[in-house]
């Protein structure tokens, strides 16, 4: 590659600091960018050019991918700024508007960030995202100058269907939450109208994840949480975190205290619990009951 152009009419932050991104890059990679801006009325025109050397592929790719950022960046103010709003309230008609302006919200905030957190919805949102970037990859590649107007105004239709697809999940991930928060809402009224049945109740979870539910003089409450829905002792054919849940809101104990939380695989479930029962909910992690635990998974 001797040099590339980027093109474009009005002062966008987003360029610059993605052009003084590319630069540093390669700086530190001993390859001097050549960078040259010149402006013909309201039109810029940034050469950036390795006079000196030819980039090795792997350096070349790291350039297109530091090009194509700056070209979604572009692309997603395009879109929020003229698109986001009436793509939410055409689909989602059902959404009232404090609902719309909170998808929005998320939406711009998903399609800009950078998290490279794992979780499943950061997940997916990441591949669409890198699908997204891989083509405007392709189109630099295929061209030695880019002029972002064109760039949006030729490509948003296609592009437009690909943030279309994320923002399906995003008010796909939002319904979900909505109703989850209305549930704990729900529980929560259950709890604060009746009285504790019980004073305190210790949640010990083993290695493997399997519970054990004892009381406050450490005498075992399974069979008394489980007895009033299932009329005999836990047989392990109902769900266990579900049925846990119903038995501590019959009971409403005064404290639960959740010994050995990490060994938990159903973070869901502890969460549950913390935001049904609040202040009444204590973590423990190095109690006798703990050591126990801990000692068994040592062995």
């Amino acid at each position: 590659m001797e040099s590339f152009q980027l093109v474009y009419e009005e002062d966008l932050e987003e360029i610059i600091e993605g052009i003084k991104d590319l630069k540093n890059f390669f700086k530190m990679k001993k390859i001097e960018a050549g960078i040259s801006e010149s402006i013909n009325k309201s039109t810029h025109f940034i050469k950036i050019s390795f006079p000196d050397e030819k980039l090795s592929r792997k350096n070349l790719n790291m350039f297109n991918i530091y090009i194509a950022n700056i070209l979604y960046k572009a692309l997603i103010e395009e879109f929020s700024r003229k698109y986001i709003i009436e793509f939410i309230t055409d689909t989602y008609f059902f959404l009232d508007g404090d609902e719309i302006d909170e998808v929005k919200k998320r939406s711009i905030e998903i399609l800009n960030n950078d998290s490279h957190i794992i979780e499943d919805s950061n997940i997916y949102y990441m591949n669409r995202k890198n699908e997204i970037i891989e083509k405007i990859v392709e189109c630099i590649e295929e061209n030695k100058e880019i002029n972002i107007k064109g760039f949006l105004t030729f490509r948003m239709k296609e592009l437009k269907n690909e943030l279309q697809n994320i923002i399906d999940k995003i008010v796909e991930d939002y319904l979900i939450e909505k109703e989850y928060n209305e549930f704990i809402k729900l529980l929560k009224y259950f709890v604060d109208i009746q009285d504790s049945k019980i004073d305190e109740v210790n949640i010990i979870i083993d290695k493997g994840g399997n519970y054990i539910i004892q009381d406050g003089s450490g005498d075992d409450l399974m069979d008394r949480l489980f007895n009033e829905f299932l009329g005999n002792k836990f047989t392990g054919t109902v769900n266990m975190e579900d049925m846990l849940i119903s038995g501590l809101i019959t009971y409403c104990p005064n404290k639960i205290i959740i010994h050995c939380a990490n060994n938990c695989h159903n973070t869901e479930f502890i969460n549950t619990i913390k935001n049904v029962f609040l202040q009444r909910v204590e973590f423990c992690d190095k109690c006798k009951i703990c050591n126990k635990i801990k000692e068994k998974n040592h062995n």
